[in-house]
This record gives C-alpha cells, sequence and structure tokens, in this order.
C-alpha cells in the first residue's frame, strides 16, 4: 500500500503540452533525487528551512501538481526552478531530425538542479544505474539531515561508505573530498563559480575536483548553468548522434572525437545541450548497441544507419 499523500501544500504548475512525468523522470540528472510513489508520482525531500518537507508531484490535466507535508514560502518558487521549461519549448534548430527528436518528446519537462546537489548526482551515476542512485540518494540526504557541502564533508567516513554502497563505495572518498574543497569557499562561491563563470572557466574548475572528468562537469553545467557552451557525451548519445548523421566519427569515443561531437550537435541551435539526454532516451529503447529495432524508430525515415540496415536486408538472398 502507497503511504498517503503530503498535505499542506499544493502547487500546479501548467505547461504549453501536457508533461510527459515518466520520461521527465527517466534519466535526467535531477530526475536521481526522486523516487516513484507507486501511483505514477515522484517524491522527494527538499530542505527550504529549518525542516524537511516531502514533495510529490503528479500529472495534472494540464501541467504538474505538486503536495507537500509543509510549507516554506520560498518552495513554489524552487519548485518552479527546478521545473522551468519544455522540450517544445528549445531551440534545436531547422534539422529534421533534431525537429522529431523535438516532436516526440515536446511534453518532457528540462529539469535543473542546483549545481552541489547536480554534482553530487553525477558522481554516485558513474558506472551506475539511475535505479542505484534513485535508491542510494534519500540516504545519503538524511544521512546529511539535508545534503550541503559542509554537512557530506563531516559525515563520518564509514557511514558514507555504508549509505552510498550500491553505488560504489570506493567513491565515498572523492565525495567527502570534493565536498571539503567546496565548503573551504563557500557554496555561495561555489554556486557564482558554476552558474556566473564563463563555460570554460566553470568546466576547468569542475574538472579539478576529485573524481569529475568532462563528462561529470558537462552535466553539471547543463542541468544547473543551463549551458549551451558544451554538453555531455556518453556512449548512447555518441551511438544515437553517429547514426542519425549529426556527428561523424570512428566508432571510437576518444577526446577528439568527443569535442567533435559536442561542436557538431552544438553548431544546430542555442539549447541542443539541454536537449542532449534526448539521445539517450533513444539509445536506451530503440537505438540499441547491438541490436536496434530501426523498424519500430520514430527516427527510421531520417537515420542513415536504418536506410543502410533496409538496404541490407533487401539484398539478403
Amino acid at each position: 500500500m502507497n503511504p498517503k499523500r503530503p498535505q499542506g501544500f499544493t502547487l500546479d504548475i501548467p505547461f504549453a503540452v501536457p508533461p510527459q512525468l515518466d520520461a521527465t523522470m527517466d534519466i535526467q540528472i535531477p530526475a536521481l533525487a526522486w523516487q516513484s510513489t507507486g501511483d505514477g508520482g515522484y517524491r522527494r525531500t527538499l530542505h527550504p528551512g529549518d525542516r524537511p518537507i516531502t514533495i510529490e508531484v503528479h500529472q495534472s490535466e494540464q501541467g504538474l501538481l505538486f503536495t507537500a507535508d509543509g510549507q516554506h514560502p520560498n518552495l513554489p518558487d524552487l519548485l518552479r526552478r527546478m521545473f522551468p521549461t519544455q522540450v517544445a519549448d528549445l531551440q534545436l534548430g531547422a534539422d529534421p531530425r533534431l525537429r522529431a527528436l523535438r516532436r516526440r518528446y515536446r511534453g518532457v519537462v528540462v529539469m535543473w538542479a542546483p549545481p552541489f546537489e547536480a554534482l553530487v548526482l553525477t558522481v554516485l551515476s558513474q558506472n551506475r544505474t539511475g535505479e542505484i542512485v534513485r535508491r542510494v540518494y534519500p540516504h545519503l540526504d538524511a544521512a546529511c539531515h539535508g545534503l550541503t557541502p559542509q554537512r557530506l564533508a563531516d559525515l563520518d567516513p564509514d557511514t558514507l561508505r555504508t549509505v552510498i554502497r550500491s553505488a560504489g563505495p570506493y567513491k565515498a572518498d572523492r565525495l567527502s573530498q570534493l565536498a571539503k574543497l567546496v565548503a573551504a569557499d563557500g557554496i555561495d562561491s561555489f554556486n557564482t563559480r558554476i552558474v556566473d563563470a564563463p563555460a570554460a572557466q566553470a568546466l576547468s574548475y569542475l574538472e579539478t575536483l576529485p573524481g569529475v572528468a568532462h563528462k561529470t562537469a558537462a552535466c553539471v553545467l547543463v542541468f544547473s548553468a543551463r549551458t549551451s557552451a558544451t554538453l555531455p557525451v556518453d556512449v548512447h548519445l555518441f551511438r544515437v548522434a553517429g547514426r542519425l548523421g549529426l556527428a561523424d566519427h570512428d566508432g571510437r569515443l576518444t577526446t577528439t572525437s568527443r569535442d567533435a561531437v559536442i561542436n557538431a550537435l552544438l553548431a544546430h541551435g542555442p539549447d541542443t545541450a539541454l536537449a542532449h539526454f534526448l539521445f539517450l532516451l533513444v539509445g536506451r529503447t530503440t537505438c540499441t548497441a547491438a541490436d536496434p529495432t530501426c523498424g519500430s524508430c520514430f527516427l527510421r525515415g531520417r537515420c542513415r544507419h536504418a536506410a543502410t540496415a533496409s538496404l541490407s536486408r533487401k539484398a539478403t538472398p
């Protein structure tokens, strides 16, 4: 039996397109702080004030309906900031392949997370599934009594390893070290470095932190700073962009080919970075590595890989 929905505060945020909540919560880094309620909704704990507040979100007729077990004057603005815009609103250029992606996922909400939360979630997700991170994160947040750099830095190392064990206990040292570095500078300084600094400078700074390479740093910049200057490249995006013909590469994910893919995608429109996770959605469903289901893919009419596969099948006696 599902627990009763939290009561005390409600907020209905309307959108121009009916939201696709499950797709919104599928793969984006900020979504990994939310857990399924089992009835089509998602739940997490926020700490806008002195006490934790449990939030649930469900689809409403034309938007997202939030309920909470407490109130805080900053809560409405915080929730609106966390769910700011939809794929339908993104400027992805005129390429028909990107237009098809936007049309297919037009109701997906492009989420936002505070920079430090985004950083921790991304580190936890390294070499782990989203479902593992969803199980780990609420326990980490509870152990810290609300995730902050100082509270994470102060967490007992053995406790930290135990709490994040399924996401990789070896990550405890890097999380503790980066938390200490951020805490020493102060969270306001950290946020300024991520959100207000030029993207190249913010990227370089993030890459100096323990356990943070380009993909992790780019995730933080996309989801927290809404950057249009870089994007994270994983194997799914690399494969799908190549098969669609949006970026040419030799199939090997190197620094050089990664940068070429980034430059090719960003040239299409200012919001392509925000839409990077759409390639992951396609890559995990139809455009899989070993056995892509081209015949059922909504992009098959615009995909050079699907066209080649179709010709190959016709040529087979």
